[in-house]
């Protein structure tokens, strides 16, 4: 039985004095992206974005989710556009997640879209989230139109790029931050087109190795194409071992899992 006590929040506009706290949900949710306020104002300004269109949920006075809709054309056909609500940075605190906010705010958002004589909303997400499931309840239907194609060039540069991108994320990502709090382990992968890359994290940051440590806590091999469509989401870890893709020579089943969180950094259970 459920005993958690309902809720109490507000749905409101955006207004200026928001754009600290708007800044620091979304740098938790997306990365580092929105660094500062003023970061998030240029941004706005760029897409042309009015305050109106930038929902927000309260709790006591506290911002603690945002929706916002950006301006979208879809391409339906040569020469054919159709205006669109593009629906952007979806995105509640991590301390008030699955309590009713953010459907209640995605509701109201597409009630103003429908006011203003638009047809549809649209939306661009990940492969495998939790958010999914509130999507279609509220009627989105996955069209899977397009596809994204990357050759990586020197993907050792990549992978550290990939780990000082994490090291910035964590600052504010409070589920993160717990999740690894205490988990201090050495990872190394040895991917056959590149070779071997490790890195370890200690004392709550990540760190490359330039070499691989003698007594890696995890040890796996695999290939550079698996191993993207994995942190992707585009096959399944559990499927790219049953197909021999990806081969785990060593590490316990918690500090797997923590690794499949870190790959995907994807924290909420």
């Amino acid at each position: 039985m459920n005993l958690e006590k309902p809720i109490h929040y507000t749905i409101r506009n955006f207004v200026k004095k928001d754009e600290k706290a708007l800044s620091r949900i979304l740098r938790e949710c997306f990365g580092p992206t929105f660094t500062t306020p003023r970061r998030l104002k240029e941004w706005t300004r760029r897409l042309g974005v009015d305050p109106d269109d930038i929902f927000v949920g309260t709790v006591g006075g506290k911002l603690v989710s945002c929706v916002i809709l950006v301006s979208k054309q879809l391409h339906h056909g040569e020469g054919v556009y159709i205006k669109s609500a593009g629906i952007s940075d979806v995105c509640t605190d991590s301390d008030y997640r699955c309590k009713g906010i953010m459907s209640n705010i995605m509701k109201t958002a597409l009630e103003k879209s429908r006011h203003n004589g638009l047809s549809n909303a649209s939306l661009y997400t990940g492969l495998d989230i939790s958010a999914h499931r509130m999507y279609e309840r509220l009627g989105f239907v996955d069209i899977l139109t397009w596809r994204t194609y990357v050759k990586h060039l020197n993907y050792p540069y990549t992978f550290g790029a990939w780990l000082r991108y994490l090291n910035r994320s964590l600052k504010d990502s409070k589920v993160a931050a717990k999740k690894l709090e205490g988990w201090e382990k050495s990872v190394t992968i040895n991917l056959k087109d590149v070779g071997i890359l490790s890195f370890r994290f200690r004392k709550g940051r990540f760190e490359k190795l330039a070499n691989p440590p003698k007594r890696a806590d995890i040890e796996l091999s695999t290939d550079l194409e698996t191993y993207l469509k994995i942190g992707r989401n585009v096959i399944q870890w559990k499927d790219a071992v049953k197909d021999g893709k990806l081969t785990l020579t060593k590490g316990e089943m918690h500090d797997i899992d923590i690794f499949k969180r870190i790959l995907h950094w994807r924290w909420d259970d």
